[in-house]
């Protein structure tokens, strides 16, 4: 199709409802761009000014803001010609020449803003993932097979979904040429990969979600603390929330399936990536915290061991270590099931677990055989 067939066609001009204007659409998108700026900002520099050692989890974080706000860009310039579009399609404004021009690169800058929708995903849950992976050092190796399980699900999640979303259309050359992708079949495809996309990030964030629930369940630990872990990586569950509500808002219609509008999953889109780059933020937070408000229930000794009190007797240390050096206020007791206990040690994405050996407790019945044979 050339601009003059486009004299040709018989427009719809009652097909499109009433939607959101640009000016409402991008004010959400720069709101929740300022938002999530400043909480990445506010990270990267409470980072600097406390000295915390740059880890491989703030690379993933630093990624996931990059491909976030490059994804912004890519919604902004799409705005555009897809509001031109429909401005023609509507009967507002005349045919103009470049219409399938703007057709075309419409479908360029959304292909491309999904696309960095998914990067975006990908590494904040690498993030989370390497943050907690030294904790593996000494847990039972099932952990850290579910760990690269997931690791690896992750990625697989990604690639589908980049691949679903690319190959939508039959004709990739008049898709963002001339911006014809509208066949039956087509649109069916743009849902499938939609429901898609959402379903594997889904099962993702859940997998995240799981593995510190799991290796936290059974720690010894003051209860405020235990919550407050559960909470950081229960936050996984606002990003679902959030990406079930993208997925029904622009596939769904009174519960009939539609063509997902441009301009709604847009808006959904940069708001489920902006809570998902700022929960990928709130490690560093928490960590400030546990410092600044240590846990006042454990107790050390003068070489940093945490004392444990015993019945009848004075608390004694609970061994010796290499390690030198006293143990910060978060650190986690794991007790196993042959008495001995693994001192977690959280200091920020930094993890070290060293097994503590337990000192035998006297017991009351050998004390009266030894009387009783003397």
């Amino acid at each position: 199709m050339s601009s003059k067939d486009l004299n040709d066609v018989t427009w719809d001009k009652k097909a499109l409802p009433d939607t959101m204007s640009r000016g409402h659409l991008e004010g959400v998108n720069t709101a929740m761009l300022v938002l999530t700026s400043l909480i990445f900002v506010a990270r990267v520099v409470a980072r600097f000014t406390h000295r915390m050692p740059f880890e491989l989890h703030d690379f993933f974080c630093w990624f996931s803001y990059v491909c976030y706000v490059a994804m912004v860009v890519m919604f902004f310039k799409e705005n555009s010609p897809l509001y031109r579009a429909e401005a023609v399609q509507r009967g507002e404004i005349p045919i103009y020449p470049e219409l399938l021009h703007d057709a075309g690169m419409l479908f360029r800058w959304l292909t491309a803003g999904q696309i960095l929708f998914y990067s975006s995903l990908l590494f904040v849950k690498l993030s989370l993932l390497t943050l907690y992976r030294r904790l593996l050092n000494r847990t039972p190796p099932k952990f850290t097979i579910m760990w690269w399980a997931i690791l690896i699900f992750c990625v697989l999640a990604f690639i589908g979904s980049s691949m679903t979303t690319i190959f939508v259309c039959d004709d990739h050359k008049a898709k963002y040429n001339q911006g014809l992708c509208a066949k039956p079949q087509e649109q069916n495809r743009g849902r499938f990969s939609l429901w898609f996309a959402y379903a594997v990030d889904v099962v993702a964030d859940l997998a995240v979600m799981f593995l510190p629930f799991r290796m936290t369940w059974n720690l010894q630990m003051p209860k405020t603390e235990k919550i407050g872990v559960f909470a950081l990586f229960g936050s996984g569950w606002i990003c679902i929330l959030f990406a079930t509500l993208r997925a029904v808002q622009v596939t769904v219609e009174d519960g009939v399936p539609k063509v997902p509008d441009p301009k709604w999953l847009q808006m959904w889109t940069v708001i489920e990536t902006s809570m998902a780059v700022i929960i990928g933020c709130a490690p560093a937070f928490a960590s400030m915290i546990r410092r600044r408000f240590g846990t006042p229930d454990v107790s050390y000794d003068s070489r940093g061991y945490i004392r444990r009190p015993t019945v009848g007797s004075k608390t004694k240390s609970l061994g010796s270590d290499s390690t030198e050096g006293k143990r910060r206020n978060d650190d986690l007791i794991l007790t196993d099931r042959h008495g001995s206990e693994d001192a977690i040690m959280l200091e920020d994405s930094q993890a070290t677990v060293t097994t503590i050996p337990m000192t035998r407790r006297n017991d009351p019945l050998e004390k009266l055989n030894e009387r009783a044979k003397g």
